[in-house]
């Protein structure tokens, strides 16, 4: 664990570092090439993935893998190593050890502007799933509660020490950009506390006040008040933050070496991913069991995550316009990207579309 107090992307110097970790840890399991499990099976297609964390982002690629949705598309999927942050994930796609990484956007981001060939083919989560969870001292000694305005909820975080997952994730662009709305400078106003994706040790430290927030992907709040360690304090899918409302933020990507390599596979990833998403959105009760399954923390907490957080999750991997601005927009605003990429340059909306038996259409 270890305090950030200011961001320095280094994003092209750490890019090849980090594929010389994932290629060296071959036998500790973190390249998907060397899971056991990877091997293709007779008559499929092994398509290698890599992801960042178990959290609600990424259910719908559980819901495929658990209902044969990838196997009955010709694929051989082992499960993923869970590389903790989103940087390790792009690295692993970038270095050839993933041929898919579900991941977020703030990394796709990141990685266009070092790669212009990376390519987002699909989403997961439609809902930017990270959020504040205070602790109940913060809430009263700041005299403040979830339902306080938003720009009062940010004042009481000033100086206090907020646990993210790691630099430059989405945990953090969220500091940064609601600190920078309300006049403030996340970087020099509040310590952020690293603490990787393990939503053990977040709760853990929440728990004994190491920090006195975490800024966390779902379902670490639901779990923090089912266990009255905390609130979720700001939550953008509640519409806490008016910035976000729209946005697409779970997604899956690759490059356009690897749309070229292996076309079919990459649509037959697509479509499998489309099946899942349609089958959670018709079978609610099913989809619950299997997201307790995914999430292991039982299902009245499951429940709530579900509550919370269903509404965004993908209907279908396409991708609007409409969500990807607000994306863009959000990591303008946490000073993550100067400006927004073009939609088309980063969207693979023609492979997407014609993965999904649409009319495929100029992108604009």
């Amino acid at each position: 664990m270890y305090a950030v107090r200011r961001r320095r992307p280094l994003f092209l110097a750490a890019f090849l570092l980090i594929c010389l970790v994932l290629s060296a840890c071959g036998d500790n399991g973190t390249s998907a090439q060397n899971t056991p499990g990877a091997t293709a099976t007779k008559g499929l297609t092994t398509l290698s993935v890599c992801q960042i964390n178990k959290s609600i982002n990424f259910f719908p690629f559980y819901v495929a893998q658990q209902q044969g949705y990838f196997k009955a598309q010709g694929l051989s999927i082992a499960n993923p190593p869970l590389l903790q942050v989103g940087s390790k994930v792009v690295a692993g796609v970038e270095g050839g050890n993933c041929d898919i990484g579900n991941g977020v956007m703030t990394d796709v981001f990141s990685w266009v502007k070092v790669d212009p060939s990376a390519r987002v083919i699909g989403a997961f989560m439609n809902g930017f799933v990270v959020d504040v969870v205070a602790s109940k001292t913060l809430e009263q000694s700041a005299h403040v509660t979830a339902t306080s305005p938003l720009a009062a909820k940010v004042a009481a975080l000033k100086g206090k020490k907020i646990g993210i997952t790691g630099p430059g994730a989405g945990t953090q662009a969220l500091l940064t950009y609601l600190f920078k709305q309300n006049g403030m400078d996340a970087s020099k106003d509040v310590t952020e506390v690293s603490l990787g994706s393990n939503n053990v040790a977040a709760l853990a430290a929440l728990k004994a006040g190491r920090v006195d927030a975490l800024s966390f992907f779902s379902p670490i709040g639901q779990a923090a008040e089912a266990q009255n360690t905390g609130d979720i304090f700001i939550s953008a899918v509640r519409g806490d933050i008016p910035g976000l409302v729209g946005d697409v933020h779970g997604v899956f990507y690759t490059k356009q070496s690897v749309m070229t390599a292996k076309p079919q596979a990459i649509a037959s990833y697509i479509r499998a991913v489309n099946q899942a998403e349609a089958f959670i959105q018709s079978n609610p009760d099913q989809a619950k069991i299997l997201l307790n399954n995914y999430l292991g923390l039982g299902q009245s907490v499951t429940n709530a995550v579900y509550a919370a957080q269903s509404g965004g999750i993908a209907k279908t991997p396409q991708i609007t316009q409409a969500a990807y601005t607000v994306a863009g927009q959000f990591h303008v605003g946490a000073g993550l990207i100067k400006q927004i990429p073009a939609y088309c340059s980063v969207i693979a909306t023609g492979t997407i579309e014609s993965a999904l038996g649409m009319s495929v259409t100029p992108c604009q």
